[in-house]
């Protein structure tokens, strides 16, 4: 029995019946989970069109110590070889971290201000629109950052929904130099292949320490999607892209050759970079 009749017939408590329990708590596999307190960094967002371009790196965990020595005797030498290094660099810098050379290339919040394009505009105009041009800088303590995106026009298409789109980013290593993995990431563009296309990475002379060329061509109609110049001088490195959002298969017109566009782009990615200097 639930309860015990009282007086008036009114049911009263079972003070010896076990207490129900309760049922289990459902999940419910539509509900939303909570993020991470600390998400997983992703890759800078890209340029208007293309994969993501190669952005700072960070430095390699510390190797464990070799058996057979305590582990706190390492810890501390660590310690004492860090804090040595870290207070001659800011005694003879006044900067926490040491900075390498930056091939006498300048920090520029204003990466449009300077971004050289001349030898685009016998083929295309800038847009009209406010926000045919996108830009944003970041300094932080161990990096910074300028971006410059520029929609153009082409002067010889008639459909007003194409654009073509010339991006210039600028980073400044300040904590780690880029030197060794600089190559791998500009040939990790050939790992971007999207269906339909096909991408090839060259080895560039005459600019920077070093530079590659990116090469993005249809597979129907071997026409140019992208064409991304990357260059690095010292713990600086420089990318400036040409990228086609035409409708070429409108057959109003067809984009520039690679061979043009090439030329355009060396001739202005090296006029921007003495601009930085």
């Amino acid at each position: 029995m639930s309860s015990i009749p009282g007086p008036g017939g009114a049911p009263q408590p079972n003070p010896y019946q076990q207490p129900s329990a309760q049922p289990p708590v459902q999940h419910n596999p539509y509900a939303q989970q909570a993020p991470p307190p600390f998400p997983q960094q992703t890759p800078s967002a890209a340029p208007p069109a293309g994969p993501p371009g190669f952005g700072p790196q960070y430095p390699a965990p510390t190797p464990t110590p070799r058996k057979g020595i305590p582990g706190w005797v390492w810890g501390i030498g660590g310690v004492v070889l860090a804090s040595a290094a870290w207070a001659g660099t800011l005694f003879a810098t006044g900067q926490m971290w040491a900075s390498g050379d930056f091939g006498g290339h300048a920090y520029e919040k204003d990466l449009c201000s300077v971004a050289q394009l001349s030898s685009f505009e016998g083929r295309y105009e800038k847009g009209t629109e406010k926000n045919d041009v996108t830009k944003y800088s970041s300094q932080r303590p161990t990096v910074d950052q300028s971006y410059c995106s520029i929609d153009m026009k082409d002067k010889e298409s008639t459909d007003e929904y194409a654009s073509t789109y010339i991006t210039y980013n600028a980073t400044w290593h300040k904590a780690t130099d880029p030197s060794e993995e600089y190559a791998d990431l500009a040939k990790s563009n050939e790992d971007y292949d999207y269906e339909g296309s096909e991408t090839v990475v060259t080895r560039l002379d005459g600019m920077g320490d070093e530079a590659w060329l990116t090469t993005e061509t249809s597979d129907t109609d071997d026409e140019l999607n992208r064409m991304e110049v990357n260059v690095r001088e010292g713990w600086f490195t420089f990318r400036m892209s040409w990228s086609d959002y035409s409708a070429s298969s409108s057959g109003d017109s067809k984009v520039p050759s690679a061979e043009d566009v090439k030329k355009w782009l060396l001739a202005d990615a090296k006029a921007t970079l003495a601009e930085l200097r």
